[in-house]
């Protein structure tokens, strides 16, 4: 699997290089779950929506989805408590 977070720029678009879109295509390609945090204001276009198997609008949104999903074990206590 394949977990990217693509930040918003100052002016709302997206932060994301080429290479980035070409590891997102490279890992759908190959078969592999392709998860996107996208933190940018605008949709993201097609070369990200339609090669992802899922796309998360926060970091939050994910980290429920891999934890419900177990993906990851839960925590086992409270980090700042």
């Amino acid at each position: 699997m394949i977990l990217s977070l693509i930040p918003a720029m100052e002016d709302g678009r997206p932060g994301l290089s080429s290479g980035v879109e070409r590891e997102l295509q490279h890992a759908h390609e190959a078969t592999k779950d392709v998860f996107v945090i996208w933190k940018p204001r605008v949709e993201p276009s097609p070369f990200i929506s339609e090669t992802a198997t899922r796309i998360f609008h926060s970091t939050e949104e994910a980290v429920r989805f891999f934890l419900s999903e177990k993906y990851v074990p839960p925590p086992a206590g409270k980090l700042f408590a």
